[in-house]
């Protein structure tokens, strides 16, 4: 009698797959006012702001939390934290900035930090540059709820050579490497244009990177809010 090969080779061990890792949950309503509420009393303890200013910040603060329901503005988990890690992270930048007329904000997302730069200073005419057209039609409408001037540019940021070249001012929050910026912004800004890019604690590389391939003039912020995060005041940029 002839054996079917394939009914000699020994049964496979049984693999239970593998249990998909669970998603972080989103915070309930309540639970994200309350954070919020107890982040804005933080907020107020720290910052000196007008009371014109902290009535954009709170309508502001109320639009994300109203459109985060429907689309991911920022990271769910960060929602309640909106004034402390949001708000006061955009506000530390705006206060390093010179007086300006023009600020062009690249990837704006979900308006960090150029809306809060747009509420702080309602005279400055704030250019969001966002390629997503959902989180556009977001900029847009609290630019409108607002009465902030300034345009929200659907479109790639390479796409914004005419936006840019307006700008006195360019900032952009944890965007891009800084060669990656440089080469951005640099063919499109006047040489008087001031950049200020939020980094994180790996910057010192980004720096060393883009100084094998660009000349710039740099002075380094500390941020008082997250170790080893900085602000890069930059100008003078250009290719070696």
């Amino acid at each position: 009698m002839r054996r079917d090969r394939d009914s000699e080779k020994p049964a496979r061990p049984y693999v239970r797959p593998a249990n998909k890792p669970r998603s972080t949950p989103k915070p309930r309503p309540a639970e994200v006012a309350a954070a919020q509420e107890r982040g804005r009393a933080e907020f107020l303890s720290t910052h000196n702001v007008s009371r014109e200013t902290l009535e954009r910040l709170d309508r502001y603060v109320a639009l994300l939390t109203g459109w985060q329901t429907r689309m991911n503005l920022v990271a769910p988990a960060t929602i309640g934290d909106v004034w402390s890690r949001h708000i006061a992270d955009s506000l530390a930048l705006e206060r390093l900035l010179p007086e300006a007329t023009v600020c062009v904000d690249l990837g704006s997302g979900a308006g960090l930090p150029g809306l809060v730069i747009a509420a702080a200073r309602p005279a400055v005419s704030v250019d969001l540059v966002e390629a997503n057209s959902k989180k556009i039609a977001f900029l847009r409408a609290v630019q409108r709820d607002l009465g902030l001037p300034g345009t929200a540019h659907v479109a790639r940021i390479e796409d914004c050579g005419a936006v840019l070249a307006k700008a006195d001012i360019v900032t952009a929050r944890a965007l891009a490497s800084l060669a990656e910026l440089f080469a951005l912004v640099a063919p499109h800004i006047r040489a008087d244009t001031r950049c200020f890019f939020q980094k994180g604690r790996n910057h010192e590389q980004e720096i060393n990177a883009a100084t094998a391939h660009w000349r710039f003039s740099m002075i380094q912020h500390e941020s008082s809010l997250d170790d080893g995060s900085v602000v890069l005041e930059i100008d003078e940029i250009a290719p070696r």
